[in-house]
Formats: structure tokens, sequence, C-alpha cells
């Protein structure tokens, strides 16, 4: 019984430590990789930006995603159908 004691103890502090240690290394690195990450999403967003800024005020441009382009299909989409009743 004591030696069982013993042995979980020893395991606590043993887990302890290397959990310190390699929270010491592996937390960094997971924190540099984070920092990078967001760093290109703002200085995507700025190129964005820049983009939407170098056009003239009052010049309208209109993209379109592949993914939205219809194959040959024309079919105009003009939004849901309401049904309504007119009270007097």
């Amino acid at each position: 019984m004591l030696v069982g004691f013993i042995r979980t103890v020893f395991f606590v502090i043993l887990f302890y430590y290397l959990f310190k240690i390699i929270g010491r290394f592996v937390l960094p690195l997971l924190l540099k990789k984070g920092v990078e990450n967001m760093q290109k999403k703002q200085q995507e967003q700025f190129r964005r930006y820049q983009e939407q800024a170098r056009q003239k005020e009052g010049e309208v441009t209109i993209k379109q995603n592949q993914k939205h382009k219809s194959s040959g299909n024309n079919i105009k989409e003009e939004g849901e159908y309401v049904d309504f009743e007119e009270i007097n």
C-alpha cells in the first residue's frame, strides 16, 4: 500500500515536470505559428483594402465567383416569392 502511494506520487511529479519542460518548447512554437497565421490574414485583408481604395470614386465593379456562375443555364434568381393579401 505504501509502495503504491509512493509510485503514484512519483508519477504525478514526473508528469508535472515533463509537461513543464515540453510546455517550454512546444508552447512558444504553437504561439509563433498562431501569430504568423494572424499576420498573414491581416496582410491579406490589407491587400484587399488597398485594391478597393485604388478604385476611383463612383466606379462600380462586379466580381462573380466561379461557383455561382451557371453553366449554360440563364435562370434569373430574383429572390423568394412572398404571397400577400391586401387589407382594406
